[in-house]
């Protein structure tokens, strides 16, 4: 089984690979980083410590990690942690934001040598997945040589339970040597346990993501220097569509070409999930007749009507420029991206049908009238307009959105305090 599973992953990658070298998905220190061989950049950091690992696949995860980070490093400083991820974006966000209390890593291809090395460099004291990041081989061989493997902002959406329970019997039999499950919602831990995990070692600690909304408030400081880049005075209203994905942005701006002819005063920002589609939005814009300017590069004293997020790890300083906001990747059937971003920003917040990565999280926030949910993109205008003309619905509901993140925080409290053990028991020889 096992000789098959890495000549199937085997067969994937060589498949992919001329499609990320065309797309220069990863640069050369990540091919190397992945083959599983981590060069003085990493060992030097680490010093001989056992370090705690956290995988998070990419952007998002890693972002709601931070707190916990931060709050490893307070009470285990002694840990060095490697924050790992697979994409480019995510390891950009990994050695932008963690910084110092860090070292980012690509994460070891899931093969036998590649995840040996790995093991052998980082000599991991426990190993942390986020959400749900089961790779197989890596969970093999971490538990072969006594190193806790344990599943942090556990999730499983309905897709990926369906999916799993096609192979239960092989499933079963990995998620029982995984040491705890702490979970998002006590649906994710129902799914889990259905799909094999021991009961007792299966814990609902409530989402990182709540915790991180309100970690990642920009100074207002800032705020203000973004303003200014932009040339944004005050007197304009802004509309940001964040982590948006091929096909949403047309939506979108049709709706603000819409509101423009009300409001010759607004503006759209645009943070596009993978900045290798710039240039397709770019051209989005420009058939519409509407200028636009890459944010970075934006110049004060010039016009522009449409701004386009050109960085990473950026978009919350944006957010908090909006009068409205729509949430990404939910238009088409992705799932959505991160809505409590802006949420925790107090900022009325807007998203498609598509949100199933987030249902525990949008079902509160509905629930609390502090978002407001459309069917399709040809609704985006009209949830818009009543927004942008009814300041007290659009300010009640960004306050709501604020106290229930607020009301919602304490995950990286109880996902700490359940680790400990990992931390203070008696590091693996390994």
């Amino acid at each position: 089984m096992w000789f098959l599973y890495e000549f199937l992953l085997i067969l994937a990658f060589l498949l992919y690979l001329p499609k990320a070298i065309w797309r220069r998905r990863l640069p050369h220190r990540g091919w190397r980083m992945r083959l599983g061989r981590y060069g003085p950049e990493v060992t030097s950091r680490l010093a001989g410590r056992r370090a705690v690992w956290i995988h998070a696949v990419s952007v998002g995860e890693v972002l709601a990690c931070r707190p916990l980070i931060r709050a490893l490093a307070e009470r285990a400083p002694h840990h060095p942690v490697v924050l790992s991820t697979i994409t480019p974006s995510g390891f950009s966000v990994a050695a932008k934001q963690v910084g110092e209390l860090g070292v980012p890593v690509y994460f070891p291809l899931d093969l036998r040598l590649c995840v040996n090395r790995a093991l052998e460099t980082l000599r991991p004291r426990v190993l942390l997945l986020v959400e749900s990041e089961l790779w197989p081989m890596v969970i093999r061989l971490t538990k072969a040589r006594g190193i806790p493997v344990v599943v942090v902002n556990g999730r499983v959406s309905p897709r990926t339970f369906h999916r799993y329970r096609r192979i239960t019997p092989w499933l079963t039999q990995l998620v029982g040597t995984i040491k705890l499950f702490l979970m998002q919602s006590e649906a994710d831990a129902a799914r889990i346990i259905e799909l094999g995990a021991p009961r007792e070692h299966v814990r609902v600690v409530g989402s990182l993501k709540w915790d991180a909304s309100v970690g990642t408030r920009p100074r207002p400081d800032i705020v203000q220097a973004t303003a200014r880049q932009l040339g944004l005075n005050g007197t304009e209203r802004v509309i940001v569509a964040g982590s948006t994905h091929r096909g949403e942005e047309a939506a979108v701006l049709d709706a603000f070409a819409n509101l423009r002819q009300v409001d010759a005063r607004l503006r759209l920002i645009i943070a596009p999930r993978h900045l290798e589609r710039l240039g397709d939005v770019e051209a989005l814009v420009l058939e519409r007749g509407l200028t636009v300017k890459r944010c970075s590069q934006a110049e004060p004293s010039k016009f522009w009507d449409v701004g386009l997020v050109d960085t990473f790890g950026d978009l919350p300083r944006y957010y908090d420029l909006a009068a409205a906001v729509f949430v990404g990747g939910s238009l088409i059937p992705h799932g959505g991206q991160n809505p409590l971003e802006p949420a925790g920003l107090g900022k009325p917040v807007v998203f498609g049908p598509s949100m199933h990565n987030f249902a525990d999280i949008v079902q509160q926030l509905l629930a609390s009238q502090a978002a407001r949910q459309v069917a399709a993109g040809g609704e985006l205008t009209t949830a818009f307009k009543d927004l942008l003309t009814n300041s007290s619905i659009a300010q009640a509901m960004g306050a709501r959105a604020r106290e229930l993140t607020e009301r919602s925080c304490g995950a990286t409290t109880r996902t700490l305090d359940a680790l400990r053990p990992f931390l203070e028991a008696a590091p693996p020889t390994a």
